[in-house]
């Protein structure tokens, strides 16, 4: 009884409120059905400029896609490949076909991806490549960009939208213009022989991206770089201009950048309505990937005021036929939703009780039966979370509780071994004192910054802690001396990088009858090198080349070497029988630089 005199009193409800509506139709249904419809038509126009910003978008994101796939093959080409190995003792003739062989390449890569107008690359020597075959060397040369050198650092620089002069080698050629991606490299980079690599853009290609937007005084889309210039425009006299040098009515581009920063910001975009000229409209700004390009989206209100006046035209008929409606359908269609909607609130009421096995029957009613089958595809959803989170967090738990099991505290280790340090020192025994302090400071630094470079101080310190636990250990009749030049004292090296290398002198340097046994350490500053040098009086072996050793301690040094500091450094071996061995490491002078934002390392 509860429960249809409920259904009864909602069903009265209903009925009274069409009623009411259509006795009062020019207040109620023209302020809702109104805002109803402008918002629809504001949201229509939002998502036809929001596609409008994605097409552009995805069309750019395939232009900047083109220029990286572009860029990493000639890198490769340019600092891995085997074409440049022996360039300097190449002949003109031999030069000559390298070139022939590199502008090929170039050529077939150009083709392959038809948004790039032409690449260029500069050797050091004054050697240049290009897929234009026709193109101007001296008017290329003029350019700020081009000057390069040995020393510059490796880095890309965008040149924005500038007319490509030295494309055409005859003069009255029309310019292109053209967006240039630049990287330099240097005499560190690879073959050592390119040291600048560009792709210029099309700026047709850029143009045509941006085409599926119409543009006129009131919507435009301009393409920006970090550094607030210009690289596309509805203008090309706008074109490679600073921002702040674009005028838009009553403010100018860099002005709107700046404002559109501070607006709302949506994934990563941004959005601001803002006054300009005539109009006033919404202004977006899109990044470009990870390209330092932006797409910046002007659009006025003027397509949303069109769609409305179209609307209005019919307002007034709609407006009665809606009333008189209202009147006739309320009896009749009150029952049928009615009833639906107070089991569908039932349900809800199980549900918040925890009964997730909770179902609603379907209406015949399309609109409430796709109410009806959302609400059990909810409950159902709701239900497999719970049941997966708790299996989850039961996973987590166990995750935890392995790995607190598995916890060592290096603190314990590092106090037993000072309590038994002082026991032996209580009990006299001062060698047993030495080797165990030696033992900690071993363990403490190979545990601490294992990925980091060290002094050179505390490496050798560490070498000496070694050094006294083999003493002790096995008798070690190996004087060890050690001259190391102060001026290294601010020098890093990488950690644990001359151990091995003493290591190995002391486990194998010496004979069974040898006397005066000895290991003399050195270290020396070289201009922009530092040398160390492990050299033992011991009976040293016939060496045939560093690939002959079985050994792997001195290849792993050779690796870390290489892979850290280049191909220019490393480790020189020099034995002979009955004379010893000497074990010469060498790497570049590396000292700690800090930073703002944490630690660097010069080399």
């Amino acid at each position: 009884m509860r429960e249809k005199g409920n259904r009864s009193s909602l069903k009265v409800r209903f009925t009274l409120a069409m009623v009411l509506m259509s006795l009062i139709p020019g207040l109620i249904l023209a302020v809702v059905y109104y805002r109803n419809v402008k918002d629809f038509y504001q949201d229509k126009t939002w998502t036809y400029q929001e596609n409008t910003l994605r097409l552009m978008e995805a069309k750019m994101q395939d232009i900047v896609k083109q220029s990286e796939v572009v860029l990493n093959q000639v890198l490769g080409l340019s600092v891995t490949s085997d074409l440049f190995s022996g360039y300097t003792e190449m002949n003109a003739y031999e030069r000559l076909n390298l070139m022939r062989n590199i502008n090929g390449t170039l050529s077939n890569i150009r083709i392959a991806n038809n948004s790039i107008d032409h690449i260029y690359l500069l050797a050091f020597d004054g050697g240049a490549y290009s897929s234009n075959a026709g193109w101007n060397k001296r008017e290329y040369a003029e350019n700020d960009w081009t000057k390069i050198r040995e020393d510059q650092p490796g880095e890309s620089i965008t040149v924005p939208t500038h007319p490509a002069a030295y494309k055409y080698l005859n003069p009255g050629a029309a310019d292109p213009l053209v967006v240039s991606i630049v990287t330099y490299l240097n005499r560190y980079t690879g073959n050592s022989v390119i040291g600048l690599v560009q792709i210029d853009l099309s700026y047709e290609k850029i143009r045509e991206a941006m085409d599926c937007m119409e543009m006129d005084d009131s919507d435009m889309a301009f393409v920006v770089d970090e550094e607030g210039r210009v690289i596309f425009a509805p203008k090309e006299s706008m074109a490679g201009l600073p921002a702040a040098d674009v005028s838009l009515g009553a403010y100018n581009l860099a002005q709107i950048l700046s404002a559109v920063d501070g607006g709302v910001e949506e994934d990563g975009n941004f959005s601001i309505h803002l006054d300009y000229g005539r109009d006033s409209g919404t202004i977006r700004k899109r990044r470009v990937g990870n390209s330092g390009f932006s797409i910046i989206q002007i659009n006025s209100g003027r397509m949303l005021k069109q769609e409305l006046d179209r609307f209005r035209k019919v307002w007034a008929a709609v407006v009665g036929a809606c009333m008189v409606s209202a009147a006739l359908l309320a009896s009749s269609l009150s029952a049928g939703i009615v009833k639906p909607v107070t089991s569908l609130i039932r349900s809800m009421s199980r549900v918040s009780r925890g009964d997730f096995s909770t179902k609603v029957e379907t209406p015949k009613d399309k609109d409430l039966s796709e109410l009806a089958l959302s609400f059990n595809t909810m409950v159902a959803e709701v239900d497999k979370l719970m049941h997966e989170n708790i299996v989850k967090e039961r996973e987590r738990l166990t995750m935890e509780q392995t790995a607190l099991n598995s916890q060592i505290n290096s603190h314990f280790l590092y106090n037993t071994l000072n309590t038994v340090k002082w026991m032996a020192v209580r009990a006299g025994n001062e060698e047993i004192a030495r080797m165990i302090v030696a033992l900690v400071n071993m363990l403490e630094y190979s545990c601490k910054k294992i990925d980091m470079p060290v002094f050179i101080p505390e490496e050798i310190k560490f070498i000496k802690n070694y050094v006294c636990i083999q003493e002790g250990r096995c008798c070690s009749s190996v004087h060890i001396k050690f001259d190391i030049d102060p001026k290294l004292e601010n020098c890093l090296i990488l950690k644990m990088l001359l151990q091995p290398v003493v290591e190995n002198a002391m486990q194998h340097g010496f004979g069974e009858d040898n006397i005066d046994n000895r290991i003399l350490i050195t270290g020396r500053l070289l201009g922009d090198r530092v040398q160390f040098q492990i050299r033992d009086n011991g009976q040293g072996f016939l060496y045939e080349g560093f690939d002959k050793l079985t050994g792997v301690g001195l290849h792993n040094i050779q690796d870390r070497i290489r892979l850290n500091y280049g191909d220019n450094y490393g480790v020189e071996l020099e034995s002979k029988p009955g004379e010893g061995t000497a074990v010469t490491v060498e790497i570049p002078v590396c000292q700690k630089a800090e930073e703002a934002d944490g630690e660097d390392f010069n080399c």
